[in-house]
């Protein structure tokens, strides 16, 4: 068997920062990386990854914030330079308007229902039309 150079493996692939350790196997099949700095963490990591992955986390969401404001803003500016900017604003009133009274009778149930008023009017009107009689009519 050719000797290996010093630093690879049997396969000819170099084994970097890697040392053999066993003493109970003859082998020497048992290995221990010394690449990683002692107190290395799950994943390989330094325990001050954590810190940098926090602040690199907290950097991305500003930028994300950021842009979202700015689209915001840019949007804005956009319906300042509206030509029926009034229009917009009625019709939004109105609309906020109709949703407090849907939002309000939701809220309070004891209220009577709308269709339901509506139904005993023409149920009234129905039977007064009926006690007048078609002399009332003509």
């Amino acid at each position: 068997m050719p000797e290996q150079e010093k630093g690879t493996d049997s396969a000819g692939a170099e084994s970097v920062g890697t040392e053999s350790v066993g003493t109970d196997d003859p082998a020497g099949t048992e290995s221990v990386s010394t690449d990683d700095p002692a107190g290395a963490g799950p994943f390989g990591l330094r325990p001050t990854a954590g810190l940098e992955n926090v602040a690199l986390l907290a950097v991305g969401l500003a930028d994300v914030v950021l842009e979202r404001l700015r689209h915001a803003a840019d949007q804005g500016q956009q319906l300042l330079r509206r030509s029926d900017l009034r229009e917009l604003i009625a019709d939004g009133v109105d609309d906020l308007r109709t949703r407090g009274e849907l939002a309000s009778r939701r809220a309070a149930p004891d209220t009577e229902n709308y269709l339901e008023v509506m139904a005993s009017r023409a149920v009234k009107r129905a039977g007064e039309a009926e006690a007048s009689g078609p002399a009332a009519h003509a």
